[in-house]
């Protein structure tokens, strides 16, 4: 069903309501239609009619009719009795997502973040398409909606019924906005979204394979553009520099893929790939010393993130290279204000990582 006719089956059932049709007739709940392979006509006018009630709730109605109209929404998705078919999925995002999408183009943030939150639930081909088109900020100036968006896309990469089309779109259009992302909270959702892709249980026969490739390809990426930028940054531009708070947890994310049992089979792509990176958070720290100092959080983001890129070279020179790591501890260099050692290990590791196996040799 494309827009023009969602719209239109939503609107007859306004008039249908509006013609006698009572409150006490709408549907309490579509859990007796969400696990049908099939759905008749019948079937299909009271999903409408229980999407267009709670639908005009989520846009029309106060804080508290905002909060009931997105768990009625969501809850069918939530159905205890098993997942939802493949035929209710598509008939009920089709009957919410011009409304959803109507909603999205208003200026009002809680009601569309509560609409995004629906969409993610929804996971279909066409409600993440929805939201890949609101994951940049040249696209949706505003975070909080930004935010919830990088989520949502998460949640129905997990529990959605995606093409690997749409799936792979979405990741790519999800690290397409990261470019431009000067907001490190929203950032650190676009990372923990792609890195989970990392992760993927799909099936290679599903296609789980190309995906979890693609995943790792845009950390790289994502991770490579991030800390270009803040190297790029002046002393003066602290949107930048703050960047290196959305870095901090994806370092971590790293460490813990390159421990992952399940993920040993990538562990030599993912040494020799991310290794260089981990190498220029001392590059960030030496360039902006100075400015990160003067903010606690930044400052303690800073020690951490040196101690995390460390022990990850080391994990990753232990198993691929000679095992010569610096024998430093870069988080208590960084308190101590020593930046001359702190230099003096970021030498030591640029020798490593010009050695083979690091240089492709």
């Amino acid at each position: 069903m494309d827009r023009k006719s969602a719209f239109i089956t939503t609107w007859l059932t306004c008039m249908l309501a509006l013609a006698g049709v009572g409150v006490g007739d709408v549907p309490t709940s579509l859990s007796a239609y969400v696990s049908r392979p099939s759905l008749d006509q019948q079937d299909t006018a009271e999903i409408s009619e229980y999407s267009a009630y709670y639908l005009d709730l989520l846009a029309n109605g106060d804080h508290e009719a905002v909060m009931k109209a997105r768990a009625k929404l969501v809850e069918p998705m939530k159905n205890i009795r098993g997942n939802a078919s493949s035929a209710f999925r598509s008939t009920y995002a089709d009957s919410l997502i011009p409304t959803l999408e109507d909603i999205l183009d208003g200026p009002d943030v809680y009601r569309g973040v509560n609409a995004i939150q629906i969409a993610g639930f929804l996971g279909t081909d066409s409600s993440i398409r929805m939201l890949e088109q609101r994951a940049a900020a040249s696209n949706e100036p505003n975070a909080s909606r930004r935010l919830w968006v990088a989520i949502a896309i998460r949640e129905s990469m997990n529990n959605g019924e995606l093409s690997l089309r749409s799936f792979n779109a979405a990741a790519r259009g999800l690290a397409e906005a990261a470019e431009e992302e000067d907001d490190w909270r929203v950032l650190m959702r676009q990372f923990e979204t792609v890195s989970n892709m990392v992760k993927s249980g799909r099936s290679r026969d599903e296609g789980g394979e190309d995906l979890r490739a693609t995943g790792r390809e845009l950390q790289l990426r994502m991770m490579k553009g991030t800390l270009d930028r803040i190297l790029a940054a002046d002393d003066g531009e602290t949107v930048h520099i703050e960047l290196i708070q959305a870095l901090r947890p994806n370092i971590f994310d790293v460490q813990q893929q390159y421990l992952d049992p399940e993920l040993m089979q990538y562990r030599r792509e993912v040494g020799l790939n991310m290794a260089p990176q981990l190498a220029r958070v001392y590059d960030v720290i030496l360039l902006h010393g100075d400015a990160l100092r003067n903010d606690e959080e930044l400052s303690d983001c800073c020690g951490l993130s040196l101690r995390l890129s460390d022990e990850t070279l080391r994990l990753i020179e232990a198993d691929l290279g000679s095992d010569e790591a610096p024998d430093l501890e870069p988080e208590q260099l960084w308190k101590d204000n020593d930046t001359e050692a702190l230099r003096e290990g970021r030498e030591a590791w640029k020798a490593i990582l010009t050695k083979s196996p690091y240089n492709g040799r």
